[in-house]
């Protein structure tokens, strides 16, 4: 095993982001997201509603975003916290809310990546002139997927030079088209400016307000920005101002060119106006800002996807795995992975109209607990409120803005919608939950520099916490006996008592004793197929610490020493692996371990089936790796009713024929007094293996249970038995 004093000294150091983005890699970022190729398509369907007042439209619908826009500013400012909208809602609101909005978010970003995918390759396929099926325009799709998130994982520089030239290339060709479409111009198209009413200048912000979804997704990589509180409000402002001044220009100049009928009847109305401006060269320029506008709205929101979904890893509402930062490349690989990969299942299965559906109905709906999350804000602390009256109502105004948007959708778009809900409520109780709460408390550093695989085949793994030495050697060799024939993994842990002042890494860093002990286990011999992985954990609680590291680390068994007295610390982890523990528990009282190490004369006191198959597993490995012998004890009362003895009769024959192949003795011990008679007989063994009691009986523990007071007063060591049931586990996977 790699010294474990060199890995912890690699691993105290948090990896972070580095901060190399200014004011306009923000603004860059957003721009690209916002400026998709949305904007060559969904001209001629809005203009087929509103008519020459689709550029009010885009006004209108530009001011709606601004009161979001002002929204995520005032966030920014306040709210010292990273992954976006995520961080702010999670920072103020809490768990659920936070989940709520980093789920809808994060599906959201997939399911615009899965649209700007597919506008890229159907631009793409008719550059070519190439009439393709749908399963090779979704080829092309997945491909600028899969090239844009191998560019993101390798470095936020390389990822940012591509964007800035994607983006501003797209802004450049824009404003190119607007300024050679003045003289081609004609005033008389916006006339009449309402040829469908008022309402059609509404209804078209139902089909366009996607388009200004992409400025809040800056928030996202606050981490990588330089002064983040002040330049991610500004990005923020001023790219939702350029990209609607180019939305209100570019829309305003295609009806003065092209009559608003004809922009409407075709797929590609950009198209139209370029080519009855700069002729034949109109329809390259289209074409190519088209792609590069596809391509750098996927690559911006693929990026912030990326640190949207490493936020909610790092928080541990998602795997771990998922938070973590890529040492070398500083990026977050497998959140950019996860995301890309979700996109590909997208284009897969999902066609583009309900891909945009989704996108819309996602999106709007993680924008509700921002605004919830700045209302509270303003109501608990008074003197964050802003001065002026109107933008004290910002949250109450956004919030209503977008709800309404939200009923815009269709009943499709709802109901999918809804599931999405339902499906992400699943997710958070049965899954997020619990490991966010271990998240907040303590934290794992696993000091093994072997990267942990998919344990195929289920391996068992067993947690022993050390923390006396004189008794490390003997814990860790009877854990060793359980997994020699089989094979597993033995994780010793160590726990470090923190507190709320102080964070896990600060805590973790001063533990000096933690790692003089469990590098002490490194040297500990085991059998060839059975692996030492060294963990220190931080934790408010050294019990829950325990418990929450079992969990963590999947460990089917914890075994663990027992102080045997009646002390408020025995108490207290006794009634924590009682109450909240998700796995099953072997106490080790060792007694003249110089003597009766290793074991054996084992002796199982036999009462009930309760606990007994562990039971049965420690005995056998114990007396099979020291080649020992098992006594099974059975106390029967005097006058033990008929009913009774055939109890025992069927648990002992039971046992006997599991035994078959054991080398086991059996006593009959007739016996009024279990405890004495146990305690007796105790001075014949090296081990005494007793199980639990039922769980409401042992949280007397300290003042008087069956198996603590054998532990006190036994002549041998006593190893105490607890299992939990599979309905216990599955509850306790969620509670």
């Amino acid at each position: 095993m790699s010294n474990i004093k060199e890995i912890y000294k690699k691993k105290i150091v948090p990896i972070t982001f580095e901060r190399t983005v200014g004011l306009f890699g923000a603004t860059t970022i957003g721009v690209g997201a916002l400026m998709g190729a949305g904007v060559y398509v969904l001209i001629g369907l809005a203009a087929d509603i509103a008519g020459p007042s689709v550029w009010l439209s885009y006004a209108i619908c530009g001011g709606l975003a601004f009161l979001t826009a002002f929204l995520f500013a005032e966030l920014a400012r306040k709210v010292p916290a990273s992954g976006g909208a995520y961080g702010y809602v999670y920072s103020t609101l809490g768990s659920l809310e936070g989940f709520i909005t980093g789920w809808f978010l994060a599906l959201g970003s997939v399911f615009a990546c899965g649209l700007y995918a597919i506008g890229f390759a159907e631009y793409f396929a008719s550059v070519l002139g190439y009439e393709f099926p749908a399963y090779g325009i979704k080829l092309i799709a997945i491909i600028l997927v899969l090239a844009s998130t191998s560019l993101n994982t390798r470095g936020t520089k390389s990822g940012e030079k591509v964007q800035k030239i994607l983006t501003w290339g797209n802004v450049f060709i824009l404003v190119l088209l607007i300024a050679c479409s003045v003289f081609t111009i004609n005033i008389d198209n916006l006339t009449p400016m309402y040829p469908k009413g008022l309402s059609g200048t509404g209804a078209a912000i139902a089909i366009i307000y996607i388009s200004f979804f992409g400025f809040q997704l800056i928030a996202n990589n606050s981490d990588e920005i330089k002064k983040p509180t002040e330049t991610v409000p500004k990005a923020m402002i001023l790219s939702l101002s350029i990209s609607l001044l180019l939305y209100i220009l570019i829309t305003l100049t295609s009806i003065l060119v092209i009559p608003w009928e004809e922009l409407a009847s075709s797929n590609a109305p950009l198209l139209l106006v370029a080519t009855k401006s700069l002729g034949s060269f109109g329809w390259i320029l289209i074409s190519v800002g088209a792609l590069i506008a596809s391509a750098g709205a996927l690559n911006s929101t693929l990026l912030s996807q990326g640190r949207q979904i490493f936020a909610m890893g790092k928080n541990q509402f998602l795997p771990t795995i998922l938070g973590k930062i890529h040492e070398a490349r500083k990026t977050p690989q497998a959140a950019l992975y996860a995301g890309g990969i979700l996109i590909i299942i997208v284009l897969i299965f999902l066609d583009l109209e309900f891909i945009a559906k989704s996108a819309n109905f996602c999106l709007l709906v993680s924008m509700l607990p921002a605004s919830l999350a700045l209302r509270k804000i303003y109501k608990t602390e008074p003197e964050k409120r802003p001065k002026l009256f109107l933008k004290r109502l910002l949250p109450e105004i956004s919030l209503f803005v977008n709800i309404g948007l939200l009923f815009t959708l269709d009943w499709v778009s709802l109901t999918f919608g809804f599931q999405l809900f339902i499906i992400g409520g699943l997710v958070y109780f049965f899954y997020s939950r619990k490991r966010e709460v271990r998240g907040k408390v303590g934290m794992n550093l696993v000091l093994s520099s072997s990267k942990k695989m998919l344990n195929v085949g289920k391996k068992m793994r067993i947690l022993v916490p050390v923390a006396n030495p004189s008794t490390l050697k003997a814990i860790c060799t009877v854990s060793n006996s359980i997994l020699s024939q089989y094979g597993g993994e033995l994780v010793t842990l160590s726990v470090v008592k923190t507190s709320d002042q102080i964070d896990f890494y600060a805590a973790l860093a001063e533990a000096d004793y933690s790692l003089d002990i469990i590098q002490k286990t490194s040297n500990i011999k085991v059998d060839s197929n059975v692996q030492i992985t060294p963990v220190i954990r931080a934790s408010k609680d050294i019990p829950q610490g325990i418990v929450h590291a079992a969990e963590e680390e999947g460990c089917d068994l914890i075994v663990m020493g027992y102080e045997g007295k009646n002390s408020q610390k025995t108490a207290s982890i006794i009634n924590e692996m009682l109450y909240h523990a998700n796995t099953n528990v072997v106490f080790l009282k060792f007694r003249n371990l110089e003597t009766t190490f290793p074991p054996k004369k084992i002796a199982i006191s036999v009462g009930s089936s309760l606990n007994l198959d562990l039971i049965l597993k420690l005995g056998n490995s114990l007396s099979g790796y020291f080649g020992g012998e098992i006594t099974f004890l059975t106390i029967s009362p005097t006058n033990a009713s008929n009913e009774q003895k055939k109890h025992g009769q069927k648990l002992l024959y039971n046992i006997k024929t599991y035994q078959k192949n054991q080398k086991s003795k059996f006593e009959i011990i007739s016996s009024d007094n279990a405890l004495d008679t146990l305690v007796e007989k105790s001075a014949e063994f090296d081990l005494l293996i007793v199980g639990t009691s039922k769980v409401k009986l042992l949280e007397r523990a300290v003042v008087g249970h069956f198996s603590t007071q054998l532990a006190e007063r036994a002549s041998c060591s006593i190893a105490v038995v607890r299992t939990v049931t599979t309905a216990k586990k599955l509850i306790k996977s969620v509670y």
